[in-house]
């Protein structure tokens, strides 16, 4: 269903700001989001039945022609089907999509994966001011958004590559979900190191509670790997600089001066990484290059006790292995992703007293929603009145993601 179509022209006041430049071209912007999603990302306009309105007045852009911007919302719950009649009717210039967006129509991926977060840049130019006149089409001549604000992480469930290719462009939540999961991998990492699943049966009465010794380590001086060199990595390079960790990263291809730009150590490969450390943090995206990188012969290299903790993705590791060595006590896990999503339930790291397991929650956080929902805002701002967009994903980061 569609809110009715309404030409948004400058309101007095309104939640969501901050839209308050006039738009240099006309356009539509069809915004197709479940309910749950409408509340969560913009929920400041929550429940009122309307788009988010915005702070733009009918003023005359560079062509001399009034600049309006229509914004519709459809509901993303009501499937594929209504979704292409919605394009074919209404033929927004943008689409505002998120995790329950059916496939965009004419570019539907060939395979659906399990979602990886990809990186984008900070900022991008738009295309070239003459590819702007001419309509945006599929494979079959039909008209389609030429652009995509996508209010999570990865879009490899919505479009496929050819739509980049065809001069498409796509944005997501950029850098706003690294801090909370870097956030969460040392929530992780802490709870490990202090033995925390030893003491729900201790508090319960359920095992005596000896004084000494308990056998808890502190973050503070260890030697700690990072397995990834993106957002999150850098994120959590931050968080544990104050605990005076000698810090190690590696992965394939980056380039060193990516790691002396941000103050850390290039370890010189991957065994390397999991011999020299007692903590090693996995955020690796998953590419071809990296599934099951991290092997039973790479986790036998850490030493004995050190604490593995994957806020990245489950299917680098061989999780078999994982399990294995951290029943026999070789090695201690601290996971929030998994080789399927979610945990299968007859998954041996249930079997694991010692693991520390979290379902997929590292970030965002829920608070953290509306930030990604100002970031489409701003980008449809930018979009409209001619301003470089933020978290734009090109062919590269299209490609690394899964």
């Amino acid at each position: 269903m569609f809110t009715d179509p309404a030409v948004l022209p400058c309101p007095a006041e309104s939640p969501s700001a901050p839209l308050r430049r006039a738009p240099r071209r006309s356009g539509r912007v069809l915004f197709a989001l479940s309910a749950t999603e409408w509340k969560l990302f913009f929920p400041h306009v929550a429940g009122t039945g309307a788009a988010p309105r915005a702070h733009w007045c009918d003023q005359v852009n560079g062509s001399g022609s009034p600049g309006e911007v229509e914004m519709l919302r459809f509901a993303g719950d009501a499937g594929g089907a209504g979704l292409e009649e919605a394009l074919r009717r209404l033929r927004p210039d943008v689409l505002v999509s998120s995790w329950t967006t059916p496939p965009l129509p004419g570019f539907v991926p060939e395979k659906m994966q399990d979602s990886v977060e990809y990186e984008a840049s900070n900022v991008a130019p738009l295309p070239d001011a003459a590819s702007m006149h001419h309509p945006f089409l599929d494979n079959e001549g039909r008209p389609m958004p030429r652009c995509v604000f996508h209010t999570t992480g990865s879009v490899r469930r919505l479009l496929n590559r050819a739509y980049l290719e065809r001069g498409g462009i796509v944005t997501n939540w950029g850098d706003i979900a690294a801090q909370g999961v870097a956030e969460h991998a040392l929530m992780l990492t802490l709870s490990s190191l202090r033995r925390q699943p030893d003491w729900a049966p201790v508090i319960a009465g359920h095992k005596h509670w000896a004084p000494a010794p308990v056998y808890t380590q502190t973050l503070i001086g260890k030697r700690v790997g990072l397995h990834g060199m993106g957002h999150v990595a850098r994120a959590l390079s931050q968080l544990l600089r104050p605990f005076g960790v000698k810090l190690q990263a590696w992965s394939a291809g980056v380039p060193s001066q990516v790691y002396a730009d941000a103050q850390i150590t290039e370890a010189p490969g991957l065994e390397h990484l999991f011999a020299t450390s007692d903590v090693v943090i996995e955020c690796e995206a998953l590419t071809p290059r990296t599934l099951g990188q991290v092997s039973r012969e790479v986790l036998l290299h850490m030493p004995p006790g050190a604490l593995f903790v994957n806020v990245g993705r489950g299917l680098v590791v061989d999780e078999h292995a994982l399990a294995e060595l951290a029943a026999l006590g070789r090695i201690r896990i601290a996971l929030d992703v998994y080789r399927c999503d979610p945990i299968e339930p007859d998954s041996p790291l249930h079997g694991v007293e010692s693991a520390i397991l979290s379902p997929h929650i590292a970030g965002p956080t829920s608070d953290q929603f509306a930030l990604c929902g100002e970031l489409v805002m701003r980008n449809l701002e930018a979009w409209f009145t001619g301003a470089p967009l933020e978290a734009v994903l090109s062919l590269e980061m299209f490609d690394r993601s899964t």
